[in-house]
């Protein structure tokens, strides 16, 4: 289509802010994202047949391949937990535990130890334990997301945690997991610290508006007395855990762990919805098999595939024109190295509105090139880990969808505070980290 890059980037542009427009106004986001795609695929290299009729749909069957089972097995766990009563006995207990004003702790407790465990598809498993904790608290179901999904980019992309993120840069760079660990948590503190203040004053500020509870209200088949106990509740999750870290040590057919993670997140799921049928068999039963795996298994469906269109218009954009001279016009800035760097990784982070894919993008073609500059490898590592969460998590994200869905939210409600925690903290904590690169990793 229109391969000057100017009218390009026009096009991208209207795109994204058309996308925006139609998400805020309540438009279901799977026909933002198409809408959009038709606009974005007037500035693509592809024909506008190739943009729509192939790189659209097969940018949402990758994204449905890549996590059908991580989205069926989520549906069926959040459901067991449901209808057994398990998600109620352990937002009771926490909240008995923590008080109302605290329930988000466990929340957040549950988030950071599946990180830990290297359980990149946390939200999945924490929306879980999310909602009903919310509900027995009266707060809004935006405040257990943020709870759930504001800590992640301190945690998984700034301390040295042992995951799927922290090893890719380690080939290219010869770096380790733990290399620059004294800036990796100065960096991570300032990110936890930033989570925290705005978590509370997220509960204040609904305490004092008056927002309560705001998702359907669940009617138990059970009185309270007879529900499950905490801890035949809890130990379903608690193998969902060790699950994920014991399968995060198998290798099958030579291939890494990040090449079938998401398939052994699923499974690490799968073996909590057995514990959990095995020690609530009979509540299983009066609940009825049939029902239980057609309707659990399928719940979550409907997300998945918002999720695919969402991705499927960031392929179309970044098939655009426009994409590949601003990526190198960036590289090509005549500044300190940790500078540019941060600002390249950050554009090309906005653009594949994925820091994974971002870094990927990175590494091979500048990796090396940066070295050879005299930056300190195990600086320059934590600065892109952090750098990739800046701008990848705009509206048009599918990590946005992803978030957005599993807690049945809309970005009209509660995409400001995603942005806030998933965007702007990023960039005040990844800034952080580039002082510190050049102050104390100065270029040899």
């Amino acid at each position: 289509m229109f391969t000057n890059v100017w009218v390009s980037a026009a096009f991208v542009i209207v795109a994204i802010i058309i996308f925006i427009i139609l998400c805020y106004r309540g438009m279901h986001t799977g026909i933002a994202a198409l809408i959009s795609a038709v606009i974005a695929a007037f500035g693509s290299t592809n024909s506008f047949y190739t943009s729509i009729f192939e790189v659209f749909p097969s940018g949402v069957a990758s994204l449905v391949q890549l996590m059908f089972f991580v989205f069926t097995m989520s549906g069926l766990l959040g459901y067991l937990m449901q209808e057994t009563g398990c998600s109620h006995a352990v937002g009771n207990t926490m909240i008995k535990l923590l008080g109302t004003d605290r329930a988000w702790m466990a929340i957040t407790a549950t988030a950071v130890i599946l990180m830990l465990a290297g359980v990149g598809t946390f939200i999945f498993v924490v929306v879980v334990v999310a909602a009903p904790l919310m509900q027995a608290a009266n707060l809004p179901r935006k405040v257990g997301m943020i709870a759930a999904q504001g800590i992640a980019p301190a945690i998984n992309f700034c301390m040295p945690v042992p995951n799927v993120p922290g090893s890719l840069p380690n080939s290219f760079l010869g770096t380790t997991l733990y290399s620059a660990p004294v800036l990796s948590i100065a960096t991570g503190t300032v990110g936890i610290v930033l989570f925290a203040v705005y978590q509370v004053h997220l509960v204040n500020k609904a305490r004092r508006d008056g927002e309560g509870y705001d998702g359907e209200e669940v009617t138990l088949n059970m009185n309270e007395d007879e529900l499950p106990g905490f801890w035949s509740s809890v130990i379903p999750l608690i193998a969902v855990v060790i699950s994920a870290i014991l399968y995060s040590n198998i290798s099958y057919m030579n291939q890494t762990y990040s090449t079938w993670a998401n398939q052994l997140v699923a499974l690490a799921q799968f073996t909590g919805v057995v514990v959990l049928i095995l020690l609530h068999f009979k509540r299983c039963k009066q609940i009825g098999f049939v029902k239980i795996f057609s309707e659990g298994c399928t719940s979550m469906w409907g997300f998945l595939l918002l999720a695919g269109c969402v991705y499927g218009f960031g392929q179309v954009v970044t098939s655009c024109a426009a994409v590949t001279p601003i990526q190198n016009a960036v590289l090509s800035l005549h500044i300190n190295p940790y500078v540019s760097a941060m600002i390249s990784v950050a554009v090309i982070a906005a653009l594949c509105t994925d820091g994974i894919s971002a870094m990927m993008v990175w590494l091979p073609m500048f990796g090396q090139t940066y070295l050879d500059m005299g930056v300190n490898a195990g600086a320059l590592r934590r600065l892109l880990l952090c750098t990739t969460q800046t701008f990848d998590s705009l509206p048009h994200a599918q990590s946005v969808a992803n978030t957005l869905g599993v807690f049945g939210l809309t970005h009209k409600q509660a995409y400001k505070e995603l942005f806030i925690t998933t965007v702007i903290f990023p960039t005040i904590f990844s800034i952080f980290c580039c002082i510190c690169c050049i102050i104390f990793y100065g270029v040899s």
